[in-house]
C-alpha cells in the first residue's frame, strides 16, 4: 500500500513539473548579442546607434528587450517587442541618460516556454567622451604608421648614401613578394610592391627603390613584369656601332697577316 501510494505521489510530482516547464524562463535559452551601427564602442562603452540581435529556439514567436539601469536611478525600461524574425531592434544610446546599463531579452515560443538570455552589461557615454576615447587610441597608433613610413622612406636612402645598399643592377634576378610587382612610371623598371606603401583604394602610392621616386602604381599582371624586364635588359645591352672605313681597312690588314 506504502507503495502504491509512493508511485501515485511520484508520478504526481512529475506530471506537475510537466505543466510546470512552459512557464518556467530558461536560462541560455536566448542568445543576445550588440552590434554597433552608427557611434562608438570601446571596452564596453558604447554611444550611437546599435542593434539588439535575439537567437533562439526554432519556434520562437516574439522577443522583448529590456533596459536595466545597474545605478538603480531609472529602473528597467522596454526598449520593444519584436513579433517576427529576424529578432533585432535597433535603439540609440544618446536617448537615455549616461551610465551603465545591463541589456537583456527574454522570449515566448510557440509551445508557450519563456526562455530568457544572457546579460550584457555596458555603459552609455556621451559623444564627447567617445571622441576623446577614440583619440587615445588613433594618436598612438597614427604616429606609430608615421614612424614606420619615415624609417620605410628615410631609410633606404641613408643605405644608397653610404653605399651599405646599392641600387639593383639592370637586369638583376627578382622577387615580387606576395603582394606582386609593378612597374615604375618614373624609370619603366619593374620592382615589388612594398607592404608599408600607403594603399589609395585601389592604388598604392610607392617608392621604386630603382630611381628613388615616388608614384601612384597598381599591380602589374605577369606579362607586363616580363615586358618590362626584357625591355630593361634591352637598354643596358649597349648596340655596337658601325665601324668606319677605316676601321674596316685596317680589320682587314691585320686579318690579312694570318693568310
Amino acid at each position: 500500500m506504502k507503495s502504491y501510494r509512493r508511485l501515485v505521489w511520484a508520478v504526481a510530482l512529475v506530471c506537475g513539473l510537466m505543466l510546470a516547464m512552459p512557464v518556467l524562463a530558461q536560462e541560455g535559452g536566448l542568445r543576445l548579442s550588440l552590434s554597433k551601427q552608427f557611434g562608438f564602442a570601446l571596452g564596453g562603452q558604447i554611444q550611437g546607434t546599435f542593434k539588439l540581435t535575439a537567437q533562439g529556439p526554432a519556434d520562437l514567436t516574439s522577443a522583448t528587450f529590456r533596459l536595466d539601469d545597474e545605478a538603480g536611478v531609472v529602473g528597467p525600461m522596454i526598449l520593444g517587442e519584436v513579433s517576427e524574425a529576424p529578432f533585432a531592434l535597433t535603439f540609440s544610446t544618446d536617448r537615455y541618460p549616461h551610465g551603465r546599463y545591463a541589456l537583456s531579452a527574454v522570449g515566448q515560443t510557440a509551445s508557450g516556454q519563456t526562455v530568457q538570455s544572457n546579460v550584457l552589461h555596458v555603459e552609455f557615454v556621451s559623444a564627447e567622451a567617445g571622441w576623446q576615447a577614440t583619440g587615445k587610441i588613433m594618436v598612438p597608433l597614427l604616429a606609430l604608421f608615421g614612424a614606420i613610413m619615415l624609417l620605410a622612406t628615410v631609410g633606404p636612402l641613408v643605405l644608397e648614401r653610404l653605399g651599405m645598399r646599392p641600387r639593383r643592377p639592370v637586369g638583376a634576378p627578382r622577387t615580387y613578394g606576395p603582394l606582386g610587382g609593378t612597374v615604375c612610371p618614373r624609370c619603366g623598371r619593374p620592382f615589388g610592391l612594398h607592404w608599408w606603401a600607403p594603399n589609395l583604394i585601389v592604388n598604392k602610392f610607392d617608392r621604386c627603390p630603382n630611381c628613388g621616386k615616388w608614384g601612384v602604381v597598381d599591380r602589374a599582371s605577369r606579362e607586363a613584369l616580363a615586358a618590362a624586364e626584357a625591355a630593361e635588359i634591352a637598354s643596358a645591352t649597349p648596340e655596337m656601332p658601325e665601324p668606319s672605313p677605316e676601321e674596316k681597312l685596317r680589320r682587314q690588314i691585320e686579318d690579312s697577316r694570318y693568310m
